[in-house]
């Protein structure tokens, strides 16, 4: 099977180019974000682990975190844990919707 050099510069020492991360805004790198994201998760998580044992009450409790969860993350940007807004930064006001 052909070796594949197309990232690197024939003799598999050095790649020819870097890969570089890139930060996209709103893309989760806030508070917000993430104890949503876990909040959901580990309600999800509860939920399956009740219905392998049809555990109707815990069932219901992880159905009540999976809901606070995602209404944890909204709550949390307007309380000032969200990702800020290039337009929110530039004129120190609330972005106009056009």
């Amino acid at each position: 099977m052909p070796e594949d050099t197309s990232r690197t510069s024939g003799t598999g020492a050095q790649p020819l180019e870097q890969e570089q991360e890139v930060h996209v805004p709103g893309h989760g790198t806030s508070v917000a974000a993430w104890t949503a994201t876990i909040g959901v998760s580990v309600g999800a998580f509860i939920v399956c682990l009740a219905m392998i044992f049809m555990w109707l009450p815990v069932i219901v409790v992880g159905a009540v975190v999976i809901v606070l969860a995602a209404l944890s993350g909204p709550v949390l940007a307007r309380a000032g844990y969200g990702e800020k807004s290039h337009d929110r930064e530039a004129t120190g006001g609330p972005r106009s919707v056009s």
